[in-house]
């Protein structure tokens, strides 16, 4: 940059109350002109900007093509406190030439928050995120069916970190699609495990999440099925479970991704189902194999005869549609009894057991879980379809 231009750009910040900043992305160095102090930053001139700047927000940073440069970042130098920062200014190969600008304080970001943030994004890159496993019970004869595959980080130093812990921190990041990846993928290997070392050959399957803005993302179905195929999953042991309220976004399109997953020897599981109730008339258009009553039904059956109302329909539809049905968040005995009679299939919930590790889902397909369910049924034909 010349000389004439380091002036102009220096003066347009002093204008706009900003800093001029030359930053060289493949060092990490900077050129920084103008009141460093205000934003934090401990000296002027030459300095390692990019260890200022959060973990997350240099990766976003590193990503950005060539032209026009407009990002919003968080500044975290050793020893200050986080600030907003917008970066205005172009990029040419490694080089960004911008104003760094005021963007306030924002939502309670501390340094605590950036260190988990860097934290879930080395874990994935570690493959940290991982499935445990909820069992699927068949009502009649109390045995293991299935199980659904929940996503846990197993984080070092932490131990076990639950949903609730990190997705938030994973959707805030737009990280939701890499967890998903992991956990269908951990969901995958686990699932062949249990069928080449099994003793027989075990009727069971998983099931794993997967939202409708990762089913639209580009490359989902590839990389789905290329998991599935690397792991030698059996065809038509593993299921994907789908929010009902989530498809009504976008039915069409849904309808025409929902095919081709189908199409691929994976089944369709309708989750959450209930809390869309008006969808019912729509509900033919999707292929589905399965619905998951929606566990605040479930709950609510015992005293609410609206809530028994409401599942009675659900379960008349299901059965005029073929699917068979799974009964979330069964906690009693009294429960599972009640979704039993309704004519619920299946059920899942703490009243049998909640997540399990790997091991001990291995277990579970072995032997059973004393006390809650029996093992699983062996396939009668000695392959798997």
């Amino acid at each position: 940059m010349s000389a004439g231009g380091d002036d102009r750009l220096a003066k347009a910040a002093a204008a706009a109350g900003a800093l001029a900043i030359e930053l060289d992305l493949a060092s990490g160095k900077a050129r920084i002109s103008g009141a460093a102090q205000a934003f934090g930053l401990s000296c002027e001139g030459v300095g390692d900007f990019l260890d200022c700047v959060a973990p997350s927000d240099r990766k976003t940073l590193a990503g950005q093509g060539e032209g026009p440069v407009d990002l919003r970042l968080r500044l975290a130098p050793p020893g200050g406190e986080v600030r907003y920062v917008r970066l205005l200014g172009q990029r040419a190969g490694e080089n960004v030439t911008a104003l760094l600008l005021p963007a306030g304080t924002g939502p309670g970001t501390t340094l605590s928050t950036l260190d988990a943030e860097a934290a879930l994004t080395a874990g994935l890159e570690g493959h940290e995120i991982v499935a445990h496993f909820q069992p699927i019970i068949a009502l009649e004869g109390e045995y293991l069916a299935g199980f659904e595959a929940l996503a846990r980080w197993h984080r070092p130093g932490l131990g076990v970190m639950g949903p609730d812990d990190f997705l938030f921190l994973a959707d805030r990041l737009g990280l939701m699609g890499e967890v998903g990846d992991q956990v269908r993928g951990s969901a995958a290997e686990n699932l062949a495990r249990w069928f080449t070392g099994a003793p027989v050959t075990p009727d069971i399957y998983v099931s794993a999440n997967a939202s409708v803005g990762e089913l639209f993302s580009e490359g989902f179905l590839e990389t789905f099925t290329s998991a599935l195929e690397s792991a030698k999953v059996p065809r038509g042991r593993y299921r994907l479970e789908i929010t009902e309220t989530e498809i009504m976004r976008d039915p069409d399109r849904a309808a025409e991704i929902l095919h081709a997953v189908k199409a691929s020897g994976v089944k369709l599981v309708l989750d959450d189902f209930g809390t869309g109730y008006s969808s019912l008339s729509r509900l033919d258009r999707f292929p589905f194999d399965v619905i998951k009553i929606d566990q605040y039904f479930v709950r609510s059956m015992i005293a609410d005869a609206s809530a028994r109302a409401i599942t009675a329909s659900v379960v008349k539809l299901a059965r005029n549609l073929g699917m068979t049905i799974i009964a979330e968040g069964v906690e009693t005995a009294e429960m599972a009894d009640l979704v039993a009679e309704m004519g619920c299939d299946y059920a899942q919930g703490f009243h049998y057991a909640g997540a399990l590790d790997p091991e001990a889902a291995r277990l579970a397909v072995q032997q059973g879980l004393a006390g809650r369910f029996a093992p699983p049924r062996a396939l009668k034909r000695s392959g798997v379809t």
